[in-house]
């Protein structure tokens, strides 16, 4: 063999194992990605909607990547069997009731499926558990419920547009109270008497603790009125009679209408018998005549012989006593 051909051989043997190296080390990195080379154990999941997901599609638990979708296939009527490739290593922190459920790796990624929950204490994840699922709330949905909520706050801005424009026209109550000045005015007065009401409410609370706290001081009137039976039995005695004597009152103004009613008694005699009472007059004037008569009678008298010296020495006694008095109030 020639030189050449040596060379060539060589050359080509080169390639091919550059080639077979470069193979191996893409099926190496594959494996590594997709996890070909780790233990793994299998689980299902019956889903009614996948989303799109699909084979080799990542399975995250706690954030981190703990498998791949080994399968999808239909089960029963619709439903979407899944199986679950999970490494073996992350299996034991799995508890055995977790829910999967589709979601996707942020907002628009790939689709993927999320086991989360379970309670503690539980067994872990064994090979050919089925997993419990919960609903995915689906980009439909969302744009769905946007909808709604977008028809609703249309509805919403109409109406207010609507009352604000029967505010500005001053349709309705609070539109007249904004237009009205006159309006505005007497509720403004009668806020006011409110306060005022108020203030006198006020005013009547505290009087009335005032008078609580006098009904609760010991020694006052009011206390004993309340408290000592013996001030409320004397106070009843007397209600009492009072009671009695405006009754015996009433009972002797009743009996003086009836006599002065009636012609034949002395009262109503002097009441409704005019000559009797021109009589009762007559007399009178002579009692006073018959008076007038006797002072000057007695006046005479004192200026008589016999009596004279005795009405002069009572008079200097009495004018005595009196310098006495005066004498007596000025000493100091």
């Amino acid at each position: 063999m020639s030189d050449q051909s040596k060379r060539r051989t060589v050359l080509v043997g080169l390639l091919v194992s550059g080639a077979m190296a470069i193979l191996a080390g893409g099926i190496l990195l594959i494996g590594r990605i997709n996890d070909s080379f780790s233990r793994k154990i299998t689980a299902t999941a019956l889903f009614d909607e996948v989303g799109g997901l699909q084979k080799g599609d990542n399975i995250w638990f706690a954030g981190l990547k703990v498998g791949t979708v080994r399968r999808l296939g239909f089960v029963g009527s619709s439903q979407v069997e899944v199986e679950l490739d999970i490494d073996e290593t992350a299996a034991p922190f799995i508890p055995e009731d977790a829910e999967a459920k589709v979601g996707s790796d942020g907002l628009i990624g790939n689709r993927i499926v999320v086991i989360y929950g379970g309670s503690q204490g539980v067994p872990s994840l064994q090979d050919g558990d089925i997993l419990p699922t919960s609903p995915e709330v689906s980009t439909s949905d969302v744009l769905a419920m946007l909808q709604k909520n977008n028809t609703n706050l249309l509805a919403i801005t109409t109406d207010l547009k609507q009352i604000s424009a029967g505010l500005v026209s001053g349709e309705g109550s609070l539109g007249q109270l904004l237009k009205d000045k006159a309006l505005y005015e007497s509720l403004a007065a009668s806020a006011e008497r409110l306060n005022q009401a108020s203030a006198s409410a006020r005013s009547l609370t505290a009087s009335l603790a005032a008078f609580s706290a006098d009904l609760n001081r010991p020694g006052n009137l009011p206390h004993q009125l309340v408290s000592d039976r013996t001030s409320h039995a004397a106070l009843t005695a007397t209600l009492a009679q009072l009671d009695n004597a405006s009754t015996q009152a009433s009972a002797l103004a009743t009996g003086l209408v009836q006599q002065a009613q009636n012609p034949a008694t002395p009262v109503g005699t002097l009441l409704n018998d005019v000559d009797a009472g021109k009589d009762l007059k007559q007399t009178l004037d002579r009692l006073n005549q018959s008076s007038a008569l006797l002072t000057e009678d007695l006046e005479a008298l004192q200026h008589s012989w016999p009596l004279r010296r005795t009405f002069r020495k009572r008079a200097r006694q009495e004018e005595k006593a009196a310098d006495k008095a005066a004498e007596a109030a000025a000493r100091p």
